[in-house]
């Protein structure tokens, strides 16, 4: 279900309509179209686009405050409906339309045009190719699409589908009655962005004998077949770029130079060939997905990469908090946009840039894009602490769109910002309750409702969201990309409420928080199991905001760049136990245990084994055999190296930095089973029929000090930290692509997995090598058993005891020495 697509067949023959004269040659790309196999290239027009409002309208309010790790079935928002209401009656006519892309689908075999939008927006492209068909056959074919597709052969609607099911892609088969010859297919594929959207298709042959799809080129053979090799072979040389320098090559370079260009930052790229594999481009720091191309006359082959750049890294210094604080708070630049304008503010520094970051944070809160709510934390901040150091018209444009705001689903909105998850919840209830508090008589024009009463509507459903993480823990437990959304919002409410309930609560949930983000911080890392993650947080893990506020709470490195988090805790008065360092930063020898309970109704039991040197964490039994969503169940971290940070999982698309959820390295196609004794976790997979075939482990070895690749057995060196990963089946290491020798897979569908760590305190590396060769894991026909650890294939775990949302926590330096008893010592 999944072919990894071979270079197409590149012949040279006489043009169409010429062929007797023998004139004007061109150069056809050539791709066999066997059965159970979807087409891989394409001719691609430019994107069409509008926005896509619907008619605003208040919407129902469903939220149980039963948060849950995966899609909220939201029903249709206002731009659906009016797209829904659209296609009722509308024809579609096949457009003229040029088309200068050339897309290579790559091992996805899928046409993907994916991206993030923050407002409502409608987008079509066309697609063509050219089939020939051997002999009059009636060929039976499968088209894929979360939007809408047409598909035309020669000027003959023949298929329509238009399930427009947002990011859940749907199937439909049809049937095409083909004479012998050549026949021109043309699909048109659109859909509605809403926030993250799933845009393409993929056509896929059911039933059918001989056919071949080609694209023709007016250029050479050996230009074209140099370019190809090119462009599907180009990756960046590393998997980790500092000083904003990316260097690319290609695993198929040719003896012909081809000029490869970044088509979305003019001006960047260069030529590759095997006299010069490798050229520079300029790219700014963050984890970018790009788009490159090749020209061909007038014909551009493009494919997008995904990459991780990152500026050199920060040591937050002081022996206490409040130093620490002071030396944060003096730093000239911090990344974020709006917390730009907040730092100038509290310092008095207001400038050009800090006056563009503001009204850029305004106009989202305007125009009502996604993730507004999490801006309003700062602006709020800046209205009450700063509004009379603003000039008078932003400070008047400021209350405009505070005033003016959409607070919860049931005001009036055609928007797509997302009200339903944990975060979001959190920071609209906050907004809601400050806004109405810092106005009590002031009228929000979007709900007709006073200050007074969104104050006391702010306050009643955030009771609620407390009361249910007070029984259930945070679903998205530990999350890198999440947490930091947290500490905004709870931040702004310690600060800014009048409310001594709410401010006690809101100190309360920093508190645990904070001793969360204490235990699973290593090497300058927010690593460990996490409810919620994507690729930039595993990718670039030092780099995150939440890396920020460790570094702040407890010193230590960071790299710049999201620091909005970390600046309204400089801010604030709130104040992490000092004793947390000790959690953060475990002293040689030591050994730090925890046991806790996140998630709904406690599903997520954490375990995590911690030393000076090693971090290994995972999450338990978490729903073991059920398609997963964006949970990284399994993380080890080393401390001397930032990005010494390996970790397993099922995938869930094909595709590198896709916006799927889950992606290709970030949460799980499919869950394991998972157990963890000390340092050893073992993991058990179970693959469906039509999951993606294998299970893979993220090996940064150009990050390592030592490693030991054998058919089941990797053993690696870190600083003085040593980590063993045992795999059932024989690992195959990939040597290509943007992941070649970081990615080593196992084939399922049985897979089981087994990762142990130690450290020089407790013995060589050679003698944990051999320690563990001797004692390897056995996987039998029903179970996995590895030392203490013992996974059944299929056996329920609803009995399992609970725990405690509040991590218990245990030092071992000889006899055991709970944490609760730290806590008690003197500063």
């Amino acid at each position: 279900m999944y072919p990894i697509c071979e270079l197409g067949v590149i012949v040279t023959r006489p043009s169409m309509g010429q062929a007797e004269q023998g004139e004007d040659t061109y150069t056809a790309m050539i791709e066999e179209w066997t059965e159970g196999n979807a087409l891989t290239r394409w001719n691609v027009s430019a994107v069409q686009s509008r926005v896509y409002p619907g008619v605003a309208r208040p919407m129902p309010d469903h939220v149980d405050y039963r948060f849950v790790n995966g899609w909220v079935d939201t029903g249709d928002l206002p731009c659906r409906e009016a797209l829904r209401e659209e296609i009722k009656t509308r024809v579609v006519a096949l457009e003229d339309v040029s088309y200068p892309e050339v897309y290579l689908a790559g091992d996805a075999g899928d046409v993907d045009y994916s991206d993030f939008c923050h407002v409502p927006e409608w987008r079509v492209r066309y697609a063509q190719v050219m089939v020939q068909n051997p002999h009059a056959q009636t060929v039976r074919l499968r088209v894929q699409t979360a939007g809408a597709v047409h598909v035309w052969c020669g000027d003959t609607l023949s298929h329509r589908f238009e399930p427009f099911t947002r990011n859940e892609r749907q199937t439909s088969d049809f049937a095409i009655d083909l004479e012998a010859g050549e026949h021109l297919l043309t699909v048109r594929f659109e859909d509605l962005h809403e926030r993250d959207t799933i845009f393409g298709f993929q056509l896929q042959l059911l039933a059918g004998s001989g056919l071949t799809a080609r694209i023709d080129f007016s250029e050479s053979e050996d230009v074209l077949q140099s370019a190809l090799n090119v462009l599907e072979g180009l990756r960046t040389v590393d998997v980790f770029h500092d000083n904003q320098s990316v260097r690319l090559t290609s695993d198929h370079l040719s003896e012909n130079a081809v000029f490869v260009s970044c088509l979305d930052m003019a001006g960047q790229g260069g030529a590759l060939s095997k006299a010069q594999p490798e050229c520079t481009i300029a790219v700014p720091a963050g984890c970018p997905v790009l788009r490159f191309g090749v020209a061909l006359d007038g014909i551009t082959l493009t494919r997008k990469i995904g990459m991780t750049v990152m500026p050199d890294p920060k040591w937050v210094g002081g022996k206490s908090f409040a130093a620490r604080k002071t030396a944060f708070l003096e730093r000239q630049a911090c990344g974020d946009d709006i917390v730009v304008a907040l730092l100038a503010l509290a310092n008095g520094e207001w400038d050009d840039a800090a006056r563009d970051a503001f009204e850029a944070a305004v106009m989202r809160v305007e125009d009502r894009y996604d993730c507004a709510d999490f801006r309003l934390m700062s602006l709020l901040w800046i209205w009450d602490r700063y509004r009379d150091k603003l000039d008078p018209a932003l400070a008047a444009r400021l209350q405009k769109a505070i005033l003016g705001f959409r607070y919860w689903m049931d005001e009036p909105g055609n928007d797509v910002m997302w009200f339903w998850s944990e975060n979001h919840v959190l920071c609209f209830h906050i907004a809601q309750h400050l806004a109405g508090q810092m106005m009590p008589n002031a009228v929000f024009v979007n709900s007709g409702k006073t200050g007074d009463e969104q104050n006391a509507l702010g306050r009643a459903r955030l009771i609620k969201w407390f009361d249910a993480i007070d029984d259930h823990g945070l679903a998205e437990w530990n999350s890198a990309a999440y947490y930091p959304i947290n500490y905004r919002g709870l931040l702004a409410l310690f600060t800014l409420t009048n409310d001594a309930e709410l401010k006690a609560r809101a100190k309360a949930l920093l508190d645990q928080i904070s001793t969360m983000v204490a235990l699973h911080q290593c090497g300058g890392v927010a690593a460990g199991s996490q409810g919620r993650i994507y690729e930039k947080e595993l990718l670039a893990g030092p780099m995150t905001e939440l890396g920020a506020v460790a570094s702040l709470m407890f010193g230590g490195w960071h790299v710049p760049g999201k620091d909005a988090a970390a600046v309204m805790l400089a801010l604030s008065d709130y104040r992490p136990d000092p004793k947390l360092t000790q959690l953060a930063y475990p002293a040689e020898g030591k050994v730090l245990r925890a046991g806790y309970q996140q998630g709904l109704d406690g599903n997520a039991r954490l375990k995590l084994f911690k030393t000076a040197s090693t971090q290994l964490s995972s999450v338990e039994h978490h729903m073991p055999g059920t398609k997963g969503h964006q949970q990284h169940v399994v993380d080890l971290q080393f401390a001397s190296n930032p990005l010494a940070r390996m970790w397993v999982n099922h995938p869930g698309t094909l595709r590198h930095w896709a916006e799927d959820r889950p992606s290709f390295w970030a949460g799980s196609g499919r869950l394991p089973d998972v157990a963890q004794a000390d340092g050893t976790v073992a993991l058990l997979y179970e693959l469906q029929k039509d999951d993606i075939p294998f299970t893979h482990l993220f090996l940064p070895q150009q990050q390592l000090d030592d490693v030991i690749l054998e058919n089941h057995w990797v053993f690696v060196r870190a600083g003085s930290g040593f980590a063993a990963v045992w795999s059932a089946g024989v690992l195959s290491l990939q040597i290509e692509g943007l992941y070649g020798e970081y990615e080593l897979r196992q084939h399922g569908p049985i897979c089981a997995w087994v990762l142990q760590v130690s450290d020089a305190n407790t013995e060589s590396f050679e003698d944990f090598s051999a320690r563990l060769r001797a004692y390897a894991p056995a996987l039998t026909q029903d179970s996995l058993i590895a030392g203490t650890l013992h996974l059944k294939r299929g056996q329920p775990r609803d009995t399992l005891p609970r725990l405690s949302t509040t991590p218990d926590i245990e030092f071992k330096t000889g006899p055991s020495k709970k944490w609760a008893a730290l806590r008690d010592d003197t500063p």
